[in-house]
């Protein structure tokens, strides 16, 4: 389906304008360019979900290296294996069935568990996804009705589908729900994972907006959602430093009043995303004021993580010219340039070369510590280090 079909028609939040692909590193002595196209934010006003206007074109949101991963929380897993095998139903003949690789440590803890009946899909012979750089952006548009029956008649139905962290990357909701039920035994469960928005919006973290999620659920809105096609056996919120962990376990069976949501709660979704667009704009000022200060008083600028949530932070807030240089770690990116302010990728050795005064923490804050701990010398000889996570204590406006 092409993306100009896809009717996200919500009203507008907010409007990015021009927005880079955040995986498409650059050769540093390219000349090249990454992908811009037009990033907004909309809301449906029946549901309160927060969705993208009109989502980038599949085949550049694809990574152009297999070296590009992503990374999900998973401290909660342990705990929701056992209650997934508390389940009514659920012996050691159950099949368990996982939709891709982020559920492959789901599937080894089960197998230790002695639960040995699983089947995940195959990007290549399931879904016919050759590339080895594809990755959940493909897997979506490749996965449908007519894919998933074939798969079923293939590898035989679930008792339990396993379905993390991808949802969110579906350009039709209700296609791709319909597809994954399609893989169900009868009186099967789906397990969904997510990330929960819901304390990103309220605090006005921009780096929550990504091009590869095209839908930004709270409770409430995913809540909604799966009551509108299954019955909800077990619901909860894993929490993390940084995004908590929306977990549902569904069936099929009596389903709620999904089409009469709470309005007073859909209204305050509604004004949960008209705050954020607000916070936003005031806080586009208020990142550079405080960036020129900060370089001022102590020096140039380098942000450490050459990812997504520093080229979200940099682009959406135009401030990528008052930054130096880029840190990582990873020795793929070492060299290349980033996709926004064409930004040369270094070594974290490079903290030390005397160019750099302030050290922007862009990576997850849950690995935060890791990093002040092996660099406590760049703090003793007068470096600083400050993050772009606005709830954050070590936050840059705050220094």
């Amino acid at each position: 389906m092409a993306v100009e079909d896809l009717g996200l028609k919500g009203d507008l939040l907010i409007d990015f304008g021009l927005q880079p692909v955040s995986n498409r590193f650059l050769s540093g002595c390219s000349e090249a360019i990454a992908p811009h196209f037009p990033l907004q934010l909309r809301i449906d006003t029946s549901s309160g979900l927060i969705h993208l206007g009109t989502p980038f074109p599949v085949s550049e949101l694809k990574p152009r290296y297999d070296w590009v991963t992503a990374f999900e929380p998973e401290d909660h897993l342990d705990d929701l294996v056992d209650r997934i095998l508390a389940l009514p139903d659920v012996t050691k003949d159950t099949v368990f069935g996982a939709y891709s690789f982020k559920d492959d440590s789901m599937l080894e803890r089960l197998k230790r568990k002695g639960y040995r009946r699983n089947w995940r899909i195959d990007p290549k012979k399931d879904l016919g996804v050759t590339d080895p750089c594809a990755n959940i952006e493909t897997f979506q548009q490749a996965f449908t009705l007519s894919k998933a029956r074939a798969i079923r008649a293939r590898s035989g139905g679930a008792d339990v589908m396993i379905v993390r962290h991808v949802i969110e990357h579906s350009y039709d909701l209700d296609a791709f729900i319909s597809s994954v039920r399609e893989l169900l035994n009868p009186n099967g469960y789906i397990v969904w994972e997510l990330p929960d928005c819901s304390r990103a919006l309220d605090a006005g973290d921009c780096t929550s907006v990504w091009e590869e999620h095209i839908y930004y659920f709270t409770r409430f809105t995913f809540e909604q959602l799966m009551r509108k096609h299954f019955e909800i056996v077990h619901y909860d919120v894993a929490s993390y430093v940084h995004e908590d962990s929306l977990v549902a376990i569904v069936r099929e069976g009596p389903i709620g009043d999904a089409a009469s949501p709470d309005p007073n709660a859909v209204a305050e979704e509604l004004t949960r995303g008209k705050a954020y667009a607000r916070i936003i704009a005031d806080r586009k000022c208020a990142v550079r004021e405080s960036l020129e200060r900060i370089r001022a008083t102590h020096g140039p600028i380098a942000i450490f993580g050459a990812a997504h949530l520093s080229v979200t932070f940099l682009s959406i807030l135009e401030v990528a010219d008052l930054i130096s240089i880029a840190v990582d770690d990873n020795p793929n990116k070492i060299g290349l340039r980033m996709p926004v302010g064409g930004l040369q990728v270094f070594s974290s050795a490079e903290l030390y070369s005397g160019r750099v005064g302030v050290c922007l923490l862009g990576l997850n804050p849950q690995n935060q510590p890791l990093v002040l701990s092996r660099h406590a010398n760049f703090q003793e000889s007068g470096g600083v280090f400050a993050s772009i996570f606005c709830r954050d204590k070590l936050y840059l406006e705050h220094l």
